[in-house]
């Protein structure tokens, strides 16, 4: 203790001394302290100064690199359409808010960006607006209704008949605060032209501030532009700051003080500092590593120490291992949600309530059919991608509690649904905005199936059933030579419903390869001719005639299923007979290529848009201009398809200007042994 008291007397009588000779250095550096103050001012505004100079001059370059494109030239000498320069939305994206594009035509302001603005006519602008013309080459700041604007612009010479860009941005509190040094807050004022130049002045401010005014250059004639910077007291070394806080010279006696202190004790301590160092060098959070200082704990005030910092081990291995086990389990749900996210097959967007998108997988990249860097980082991103008629939809039902969430879109040939909910964010007050999207192409493709399906059987069998009951209800009542011609219009409508569920049954052996073709060598133009053969009484009826042709070089024979290939040929010549006018023909020709072997079946009727060409080939689809004419189940195309398929070939329709012409190809390859 009587070392200690002895350290204790001598840290005080330093401190003291410390604390009269900061008395004397205070004194000495107030002296000069105002030209200190204007130096930091002078300094603080041309910081400021330099910051507006360099916005202007990017604005000046963006505004050359537009002036070089030729269609901006022509744009503006012209008029017209924008160019794609500019419809692209790259100058938005460099931050300018105006474009105004001037030349011999007619003067164009763009505002808020190029691709979604308002063209505003120079005889609707404002006379602010205007003003921007007289911002090229140079640069300045103007005076708007809503704030002052920093412009800047080339042209690409002298005179009226020169074309010339400006560019220019709002200086908002955001744009200020970006331009501003860090820690400072910047505001601009107007004062009048005639008002007297204001000299630089720095002042005292709450909360350890400073606030600091003078003018700015870059101001246009229409007045006096006045910069107010809040700034931290301790860009001031002395003078201000010193008047508005506490005098440095308590803590610098004090920081002596601890300093004289801690020296003196350790000294005196001596020997129980050093063991307790050496115990604390090998001790560490373990039971083995706390042993040496459980050795000396209960000694004095070292062996109060030792005894504290045994306890400070064990409770900050404690917090470690909490530590630890949260880490772990952060670490392993954060990689577990980000996996199942980049796994999942509905694409994931996240904003977050500053517009900044931080969650895009890779489904929605391939469904909205993006780049993921064009939305993920980007402020805005989300709004500029979905659109301005989809995202605020979006946005409305995340907002609205127990409404539909879902949104249904075509989008890109697919349709899409957008689910949409706000989610609070961990950190602050606001919420993200979470999107799902699903492709439901699919199932809305088979939902419309469904219906198809229902409605042509229906259709199909509900007819021939009513003219079966139809008839043989009359059988009995009717006399000898009636009751044959009811009961043959019985059969004739059951053949017509036992051809539609064969025709179902059909197809669905080939979709599910269980019709594997009899592979065999075959004439086709044999098969080619016994279609037109049986068909011919059906033709004949209508006055059509079903005529052949056969290129020189077709072999003779291929592999392949005969009653398919026949079942598929049949189905093109009865649709070309059905679908034709009277008194037309019907070709059936046969073509050879070095690689396939074609079949083609013409006709004169009506054919089938281009559009839906090969929607005709899924099931129960019939054309849109023929379906209501003439009845059909929409089988017999999907059937063909199926054949040609399983042969290795392919099935479809060739553009043609009058009728129909469809194609059924076999590999020339099934020819060889």
């Amino acid at each position: 203790m009587r070392y200690q008291l002895v350290a204790l007397v001598l840290a005080c009588a330093t401190a003291v001394a410390v604390a009269v000779g900061a008395l004397f250095l205070w004194g000495a550096l107030s002296g000069d302290g105002g030209d200190r103050e204007t130096r930091a001012a002078e300094a603080e505004l041309a910081l400021l100064q330099a910051a507006l100079d360099a916005r202007a001059e990017g604005l000046r370059r963006g505004a050359e690199a537009l002036i070089a494109d030729q269609d901006v030239v022509a744009f503006a000498g012209t008029g017209g359409a924008v160019p794609s320069v500019l419809d692209g939305g790259r100058i938005s994206r460099g931050g300018a808010d105006y474009v105004l594009i001037s030349g011999p035509g007619p003067r164009r302001i763009f505002e808020g960006g190029i691709a979604d603005s308002l063209l505003v006519g120079a005889t609707n602008a404002s006379p602010a607006q205007l003003l921007l013309l007289q911002g090229a080459p140079d640069g300045a700041i103007f005076q708007f209704p809503g704030g002052p604007i920093l412009a800047a612009g080339a042209r690409t010479g002298p005179g009226t008949n020169a074309a010339a860009v400006v560019l220019g941005v709002r200086l908002d509190d955001a744009e200020l605060q970006a331009l501003a040094a860090p820690g400072r807050r910047v505001t601009l004022t107007w004062l009048a032209s005639d008002a007297p130049t204001p000299r630089i002045s720095l002042s005292a401010a709450p909360d350890r501030r400073v606030l600091i005014e003078g003018a700015v250059s870059l101001g246009h004639g229409e007045g006096i532009l006045l910069a107010t910077i809040d700034a931290p007291a301790q860009v001031v070394p002395s003078g201000v700051e010193g008047r508005a806080q506490t005098p440095f010279i308590a803590v610098v006696g004090g920081g002596a003080l601890a300093v004289l202190s801690l020296l003196l004790l350790t000294r005196a301590l001596g020997h129980g500092v050093g063991e307790l160092r050496s115990a604390l060098s090998v001790a560490g959070p373990s039971i083995e590593g706390l042993q040496p200082l459980e050795a000396i704990a209960g000694r004095d005030e070292v062996g109060r120490a030792a005894a504290e910092a045994v306890e400070a081990f064990g409770r900050t291995r404690a917090l470690m291992d909490d530590a630890i086990d949260e880490a772990r389990t952060a670490t392993a749900r954060q990689l577990l949600g980000e996996h199942v996210i980049r796994s999942m097959h509905e694409g994931v967007l996240v904003e977050r309530s500053d517009t900044t998108c931080i969650v895009c997988n890779p489904a929605a990249t391939l469904l909205l059919d993006v780049q993921a860097g064009d939305i993920l980082g980007v402020r805005g991103g989300m709004a500029q991608v979905l659109g301005d008629d989809l995202y605020p939809r979006l946005l409305e039902r995340a907002a609205a509690d127990g409404a539909q969430r879902v949104e249904l879109v075509a989008w890109a040939g697919r349709d899409l649904t957008f689910d949409a909910y706000l989610v609070p964010e961990l950190r602050g007050e606001g919420h993200s905005l979470l999107v799902i999207i699903r492709d439901v192409s699919a199932v809305l493709e088979v939902e419309q199936l469904k219906r198809d399906v229902v409605s042509v059987v229906s259709h199909e069998l509900r007819t021939p059933l009513t003219v079966i009951g139809s008839s043989l209800g009359m059988v009995n009542e009717a006399p000898p030579e009636m009751q044959r011609q009811l009961i043959s219009t019985a059969e004739r409508n059951v053949l017509r419903m036992r051809e539609l569920v064969d025709d179902m049954l059909d197809l669905a052996r080939l979709e599910s390869g269980q019709a594997a073709p009899n592979l065999e060598p075959q004439s086709l133009v044999d098969i080619c001719h016994e279609v037109a053969s049986l068909l011919g009484p059906q033709a004949q009826a209508k006055g059509i005639r079903v005529l052949e042709a056969t290129d020189s070089d077709v072999p003779a024979y291929l592999r392949c299923d005969r009653r398919q290939v026949s079942r598929a040929i049949t189905n093109l010549v009865t649709n070309a007979i059905k679908f034709s006018p009277e008194q037309s023909d019907v070709w059936i020709v046969v073509r050879a290529e070095p690689e396939w072997v074609h079949i083609d079946v013409v006709d004169s009727g009506p054919g089938v848009p281009l559009e839906e060409h090969e929607r005709v080939f899924t099931r129960f689809y019939r054309a849109t201009n023929t379906r209501e004419r003439v009845s059909g189940t929409g089988l017999g195309l999907p059937i063909v398809r199926q054949i040609a398929e399983l042969h290795g070939g392919r099935a479809g329709l060739m553009q043609t200007e009058q009728g129909a012409y469809f194609r059924f190809s076999l590999p020339r390859s099934l020819g060889e042994a």
